[in-house]
């Protein structure tokens, strides 16, 4: 599925030369500078990036989900209008339940329509939701290590089947984890998430110097396990917070649509905010950094959790695209999920 907006160039545009073998930026007037020069590998096409500051709405509100678990990501089937969550316990003490998590598929309005366990696979910090040849395909971390961390170290690719229950082991999970050559052996943490509008696999991942980056693929090269270096769209880095800042902020989701990745902090019952990441940029660049969004702020025990591209089709046929960000809540040990958006650009 494609947006109407993917082919209309940004106001900011830039342009990347290959000199030397690295990288070099010619940046438009205006836009921020690079903080270093770093390893990239760009390839995407111009797109237009959101306003955080522009209009939006909250289209699920205080919904509760399969499990009174914490609401951690979720992400939109844009062909058949539904939305998966995913929740993870964070009460557990159980090692043998380390990583297990609940998917629940919701209509629009957050109403539940379906669930399915996912044993011993992570932490549930990001999932993709493929629609393929009439079934839906998630994508999440998966492979959670023993001793168990709660973090998945791969990534799996498994059809949703309502009711369904999945072990960490279960040979209908396919690994869809990334080679490449700078992933942490140990501890890469890979997360997934997928942009609908081109139609990519984005994946958030911790290199081996413990610095936290991001690679795109072509769901069709992801789909068929074609993901090494080779196949890279782009790959660049993610901008290093202050420890202290981190600690009271910390990341909580991550989406792409098109030229642009987007990330969401914050901790409990604080502020949140929205940060833009051009992926056709190098080193610690930023598009734009951390606008506090007081979206959900009346929310009791407001934790930012998810990001999503939801595509709207409108009564003309046109695509609307908007940037949802989820939060939950825990009112008096009741715990659910909120969805809000932005849907207008700069």
């Amino acid at each position: 599925m494609s947006s109407s907006n993917q082919e209309t160039p940004p106001l900011s545009r830039r342009r990347l030369f290959q000199v030397g073998g690295g990288v070099v930026a010619a940046t438009a007037a205006g836009s921020l500078p690079f903080v270093d020069a770093g390893t990239a590998h760009a390839d995407v096409d111009p797109s237009l990036r959101f306003n955080f500051a522009g209009a939006g709405d909250d289209p699920i509100v205080r919904k509760s989900l399969h499990a009174n678990w914490v609401m951690q990501s979720f992400a939109y089937d844009n062909v058949n209008r539904h939305v998966y969550f995913v929740q993870h316990n964070s009460e557990n003490t159980n090692p043998e339940r380390a990583g297990d998590m609940w998917v629940t598929k919701t209509d629009l309005n957050g109403n539940e329509l379906g669930s399915m366990a996912l044993h011993n696979f992570g932490h549930g910090v990001q999932i993709g939701v493929e629609p393929y040849n009439g079934a839906v395909y998630l994508w999440t971390e998966w492979q959670d290590r023993n001793p168990p961390t709660d973090f998945g170290n791969k990534i799996g690719r498994f059809k949703f089947v309502d009711g369904g229950v999945l072990e960490k082991n279960s040979g209908s999970v396919q690994d869809r984890t990334p080679t490449l050559a700078n992933m942490h052996p140990v501890s890469a943490n890979p997360q997934p998430a997928i942009d609908p509008s081109t139609d990519r696999l984005v994946v958030r991942f911790r290199d081996v110097n413990k610095n936290m980056r991001i690679v795109l693929f072509r769901m069709s090269d992801a789909r068929a396990g074609r993901l090494g270096s080779r196949y890279r769209l782009a790959e660049r880095a993610l901008p290093t917070r202050d420890a202290a800042w981190a600690k009271a902020n910390p990341f909580q989701g991550f989406t792409a649509y098109g030229q642009y990745a987007y990330l969401i902090e914050g901790g409990v019952s604080d502020t949140s905010y929205l940060t833009a990441i051009d992926l056709n940029g190098v080193g610690q660049s930023i598009a734009q950094d951390r606008w506090p969004t007081a979206a959900g702020q009346s929310l009791p025990g407001r934790e930012p959790q998810g990001m999503a591209i939801w595509l709207v089709t409108a009564g003309n046929g046109a695509v609307q695209p908007r940037l949802a960000f989820g939060f939950h809540s825990n009112n008096a040990g009741v715990r659910q999920a909120s969805v809000f958006y932005k849907n207008t650009f700069w």
